[in-house]
Order: structure tokens, then sequence, then C-alpha cells
């Protein structure tokens, strides 16, 4: 990566930061909820959407991915993947879309999703003969999320949000 590159990810990063510290006091705000117990949460954790540059979530612990209102908490990246695929997949659709992608997606030396988790290196089961490979790195996981597999069945994620931990 090249010195324009890091500047403008960093740049991102922060403009991410700024907006969602906005967002959330505005909705603070718009709630008239009680800021007191939530500052400390806030200090916690940063919440990005899951369109941001995947390079932004390399090295941070994820604490929750967020479906408009409904949050769930989750520690690891897979179940952020894990999370986002279900969703994904209980849309009848989505499912018929995505049982048709199964082995013609693949990566350098894997399929990224099949019938059987025979050939995945580290499978994870979305449903029955549903499979995902999930050993990549965070930025390569849900980029190949986003990417390969969400727009291919023209699945909207523009609403999900990832909270990760604060450095610190």
């Amino acid at each position: 990566m090249n010195a324009i590159e890091e500047i403008q990810n960093i740049r991102s990063e922060i403009m991410l930061k700024v907006d969602a510290a906005f967002t959330e006091l505005i909705q603070k705000l718009e709630s008239g909820s009680d800021t007191s117990k939530k500052r400390w949460i806030g200090n916690y954790e940063t919440v990005y959407p899951i369109t941001a540059n995947p390079a932004i979530f390399k090295g941070k612990k994820p604490t929750a991915v967020m479906f408009g209102t409904e949050r769930i908490d989750v520690s690891k990246w897979k179940t952020v993947v894990a999370e986002i695929m279900k969703r994904c997949n209980s849309d009848s659709e989505k499912h018929v879309l995505l049982m048709n992608l199964r082995g013609k997606i693949s990566g350098r030396e894997r399929v990224i999703l099949a019938k059987e988790d025979d050939k995945m290196r580290s499978p994870m089961k979305i449903s029955e003969n549903l499979y995902i490979e999930t050993h990549y790195d965070t930025e390569t996981l849900l980029r190949t999320l986003m990417t390969r597999i969400l727009d291919a069945v023209d699945y909207d994620y523009s609403g999900i949000k990832v909270a990760v931990r604060n450095a610190g």
C-alpha cells in the first residue's frame, strides 16, 4: 500500500468515526435517552457500516453486528459473517440463489460456497447443504462476503453495521 492509499484509508476511518459519533448523538437526542449509561459503551466501541472499506476492520475485534435497531453481540468475525449469511439465507428467494452459487465461486485454492464441507479448510454451515469457507483474514473474509456472495445474490447489506472494540 502506498502512502496516498494509507492516508486515504486513515481519512476514511476518521470520517466514519465522526459520522458514527454524530449519528449516536442524534439518536440519543431524538430518543431522549439517558446518556450516562451509554457513555461508557460509546467509548468502548465504534460502529461502522459493513460497507466501509474492509481494511479498516483489520486488527479490530467485533463486539456486535446490527441490523437496523437489532443488535446481536458477537466476538469473532466468523460470527459476524454467520449472522449476515443466516439473514440472507432466511429469504427464500436469496436461499435459492445461494444454493445455485454453490461450487461456482472459488478462491485461489478452495471453493467459497459449497454443498459439502469436505474440501474446505474452515467450513461454516449456513444451512443444510450450504457451507461457506471462512479461512481468510478479516479484510478478505468481509470483502469476499460482500462482493462475491451478497452482491451475486443481490442482497442489500447497506443497512448492516458492525461495532468494534476500541483500542486501549
